[in-house]
């Protein structure tokens, strides 16, 4: 009787089942290009953020063609705020933690898109107070408690990442990082944007909010309303000034 021959199918193999001089090649790679990485990873998570607030696949594909400038200047944004992984040994948890923050804070303005007209910002997280009294408006008891389940599940995951995650092997140029992501922040956001509102790529106001949203992107927008929070307070306003006021009004003076 012949024996048959076992016929061994060659194996996928996966990054971590990479020899251990494949890997060091593989990870030497992604670091020395992490920047290009960063600018791809900006845009993927823009247009994922654009696709979750519109509710549309299709307009959010209209949104990079048709404003595809501003598109560019969302994910530059994204993109300035990946510089911070360089700073930390942990950047692969650093960049997971960033991503997953920008996302959050896109997945959040869809579901309110959802219930209002108006969309997600700033103001919105200094009332998180509020949530609970006005969740009626917004999710039933089990919607909110999935959500509570999945945000919980969700930072357990970062915390564990970032522990027992890989760490970068090389040395840390953490002064210089720093330096550079306060360059970045200080001088080239600000020096992008002052040039992207004086060629009308961007505006400093939104006559229609919901409408602003849309046209110059979720990320400029939310960013904006957390920079411009109102009108400053007028010279010599104080709570004394007022009450002198009302006196002086009531007294028919």
């Amino acid at each position: 009787m012949t024996k048959l021959k076992e016929i061994h199918k060659p194996e996928r193999k996966g990054f971590f089942q990479l020899k251990p001089e494949q890997k060091r090649k593989a990870i030497l790679f992604l670091n020395r290009w992490s920047v290009l990485f960063h600018v791809l990873l900006a845009c993927g998570i823009c247009f994922v953020i654009e696709w979750v607030s519109r509710h549309s696949f299709v307009e959010a594909c209209a949104f990079v063609t048709d404003r595809n400038l501003v598109f560019l200047y969302n994910a530059f944004l994204v993109w300035a705020t990946l510089l911070f992984v360089y700073i930390f040994k942990r950047r692969m948890a650093a960049r997971v933690f960033i991503s997953v923050f920008w996302l959050f804070l896109g997945v959040v303005n869809g579901i309110v898109l959802s219930k209002r007209v108006s969309p997600f910002g700033w103001t919105d997280l200094t009332m998180v107070g509020d949530l609970l009294t006005m969740k009626s408006n917004y999710f039933t008891n089990w919607q909110a408690a999935i959500a509570i389940a999945i945000v919980a599940v969700l930072c357990v995951m970062l915390v564990l990442l970032w522990k027992k995650g890989p760490k970068f092997q090389g040395r840390t140029h953490r002064m210089a990082g720093a330096f550079a992501v306060v360059a970045v922040v200080t001088f080239v956001v600000p020096g992008v944007t002052d040039a992207a509102k004086s060629s009308n790529v961007l505006t400093e106001y939104f006559s229609n909010l919901a409408q602003g949203y849309k046209d110059y992107g979720f990320v400029y927008s939310f960013t904006s309303s957390a920079l411009d929070t109102g009108m400053s307070e007028p010279e010599g306003y104080s709570e004394e000034a007022i009450e002198a006021v009302l006196a002086k009004s009531n007294s028919g003076t």
